[in-house]
């Protein structure tokens, strides 16, 4: 089989290529074009020079969706939702997201107060309908936000989790009403407790639902243009999904690259035997990290996008405004910053030679020698060692140190940013840092992990094949995932496992009929249940496993248990108090065939076409004479002891002082740091 897949990142577009029977392997990156996406995606596929039309699978990760809510150019969406709760976006948690920044406030709501109309009816959180819906009053409100112009309608009504007929009714009357407008339900959206999250994905979904669709049906023709006649898949949260369910669904289509990358090193892991690793993706923008536990991703349901709660389940990424773009600066009390403002594509770092102003990450790299300025993307791109030197000296000036102490600042304050996004999601969950590998990847995770190791005591990190792509060529190791959730409150000594067992078949029912739709056969396809769960009076809850197959009373002490051991790693106790539960939850995973991850040559010896050159590299607060070698040249069995750098197109390797590498046979880079 030949694959190809497309991700989009802030500042490249990547593009990996494989042939499943050949073990033939393509990888290059494009600038990405925020003015058009999809432009970037097709000069991706033009510049591997492949023929489209023998490729059977296509997977697409893009920012389109998320462009559409940061840039603010959704559709114009009105609101609809029972009478008295017309406030409930403003009416979220009370927590600040910047603790000691007095100056934070959430972000407007995507549907202006105007827009919102209440309409009378009742539902009760049990499901009991206590006032029926006034249809005539329906017609009024929607012929209103007809009149005001609005191209999408958003309905969330209270309770609507557990009893949607109201809802349902309101969706039938705006089609008769007006036939052709978008609709977008809460119940089929977000069937969960919590009616502000729940409305805001429902918003969000109605917001930037058009734009999805118009963006992926534009691609897809541009693809048949070109002769591409295989299976179309985007990228979602914890899978991939085909374009039918993505049209219906556009939220999916929220989750970039990173989920790629993070799917891709567990896939990679489980194929190395290591069963514990925190990923961290370095791009140009951001810093992204994620955790593996026992070979499987972490994965939540409930997240927050450009400052909106949302309920999407998937893959568990921390992001922060940490990449090779991050913008450094001396603030109004003398404070080297770095981040989260990036130079981004346009104008990039100043040795871009594209217009930057401000010196980055890339910059400070290039200075202290990290980066060769005539190797830049494989030496498509020649940096301007000058440019960058004279940004950095303004940082130099301005803190009254030297150029290149200066340099170390920058990446110091960078690195100690990630480590502290790397602490809060490892020792935020319960989990020894020391007991977990870092597998780091993206165009400048193989700068900073070595350090980020050395400094958490984390004793080895993993630089896997093509790590500059590795986003994109992660997303190839991803199957179709459709994941289903339902509000489901009940104590669990007076849980009806009948009932319980009715509410996992439907689901399972409707898992089967998508799939089968998307081309999956029933023997590859299973089922993964879940109940959110917590003791009595508590408000945050843990995702508990369920078995598969009829449920027999026996399974309630068998869930319990599972709860009471999950409780314990997170929070470190137990509590004696009844258990609840407030949600269903169901994964259902179509299997697609095993992306082979080819083996390479074996020795001992390093090549003497391997070691490039050396080169004067600053570390720790001086030069140092470090060996650089081209990774492509290294083969299985091959050590290096640091200081070295291991140069490949898209990416730099770091070997501090003190550590020691090894080539394993799937031509991963593994870097031995003597920590813990």
């Amino acid at each position: 089989m030949r694959r190809l897949a497309v991700d989009t990142g802030g500042t490249f577009t990547d593009v990996v290529y494989i042939d499943d029977d050949t073990m033939r392997i393509i990888v290059d990156k494009v600038p990405t074009t925020p003015s058009d996406l999809g432009k970037g995606v097709l000069e991706a596929i033009r510049k591997i020079n492949i023929d489209v039309s023998g490729v059977a699978l296509f997977i697409h990760g893009t920012t389109a969706g998320l462009n559409t809510i940061a840039q603010r150019t959704g559709v114009k969406v009105g609101l609809i939702t029972t009478q008295g709760f017309t406030d409930i976006l403003e009416m979220t948690k009370s927590s600040r997201k910047d603790v000691y920044n007095y100056l934070w406030k959430k972000p407007e709501p995507l549907v202006p107060r105007y827009l919102r109309r209440g309409v009378r009816e009742r539902t009760r959180y049990t499901g009991e309908i206590t006032e029926r819906l006034d249809e005539k009053e329906v017609k009024e409100v929607v012929g209103k936000l007809k009149e005001a112009g609005v191209e999408s309608i958003a309905v969330c009504l209270l309770h609507s989790y557990t009893n949607p007929e109201n809802e349902r009714k309101i969706g039938e009357i705006i089609n008769e009403v007006w036939p052709g407008v978008s609709v977008s339900l809460s119940h089929q959206v977000a069937r969960e407790v919590g009616e502000n999250t729940r409305a805001n994905t429902t918003i969000i979904s109605a917001y930037m639902g058009k734009a999805f669709t118009g963006y992926v049906s534009r691609l897809s023709d541009n693809l048949k243009d070109m002769g591409f006649r295989g299976q179309l898949l985007v990228l979602g949260p914890s899978g991939v999904l085909g374009i039918e369910a993505a049209r219906e669904k556009p939220l999916c289509s929220l989750s970039s690259g990173p989920v790629g990358g993070a799917a891709g090193a567990a896939y990679l892991a489980r194929l190395c035997g290591v069963k514990n690793v925190v990923t961290m993706d370095v791009g140009g923008t951001s810093f992204d990290v994620s955790i593996i536990k026992d070979g499987v991703n972490i994965e939540r349901h409930e997240s927050e996008l450009m400052g909106y709660p949302v309920f999407n389940a998937g893959i568990e990424i921390l992001s922060i405004g940490a990449g090779g773009g991050s913008i450094a600066r001396v603030d109004s009390a003398g404070l080297l910053t770095v981040g989260p403002e990036s130079a981004g594509a346009s104008p990039g770092p100043m040795a871009y030679g594209l217009g930057g102003k401000e010196p980055t990450v890339t910059d400070a790299a290039l200075v202290n020698g990290l980066i060769d300025p005539d190797y830049f993307l494989g030496g498509e791109v020649r940096l301007n060692l000058e440019l960058a030197t004279r940004g950095v000296s303004d940082i130099a000036d301005k803190l009254g140190i030297s150029l290149n102490k200066a340099a170390d600042g920058i990446l110091a304050v960078a690195r100690n940013n990630m480590t502290t996004a790397t602490i809060e999601i490892l020792i935020g969950q319960g989990y020894d840092p020391r007991d977990f590998a870092i597998m780091a990847f993206g165009g400048g995770g193989g700068i900073f992990a070595g350090a980020i190791a050395r400094d958490m005591s984390i004793s080895r990190v993993i630089v896997p094949p093509d790590p500059g792509v590795f986003c994109a060529r992660g997303i190839l190791t991803m199957n179709l995932v459709h994941t289903y959730a339902q509000a489901y409150a009940r104590s669990m000594d007076r849980m009806v496992i009948r009932e319980l067992d009715d509410v996992y078949q439907l689901m399972e029912t409707s898992a089967l009929e998508t799939l089968i739709a998307e081309g999956m056969s029933e023997d590859k396809i299973e089922y993964n249940r879940y109940l959110d769960m917590g003791y009595q009076g508590q408000y945050y809850y843990i995702e508990t496993p369920v078995p598969g197959g009829e449920l027999q009373e026996g399974a309630k002490k068998e869930i319990g248990g599972s709860f009471e051991r999950l409780h314990e790693t997170r929070y470190g106790h137990r509590i004696e108090a009844p258990l609840t539960t407030t949600g269903v939850r169901l994964k259902a995973t179509g299997k697609i065939k095993d992306m082979p991850v080819p083996e390479i040559k074996k020795g001992k010896e390093i090549s003497r076409n391997a070691l490039k050159k050396k080169r004067k590299v600053y570390f720790d607060g001086s030069f140092l004479d470090t060996q650089i070698y081209e990774r492509n040249k290294l083969i299985c069995g091959n050590t290096i002891a640091g200081p070295a750098i291991i140069e490949e197109p898209f990416h730099t390797t770091v070997v501090m002082p003190g550590q020691i590498l090894n080539v394993d046979q799937l031509g991963n880079l593994t870097i031995h740091t003597g920590g813990a």
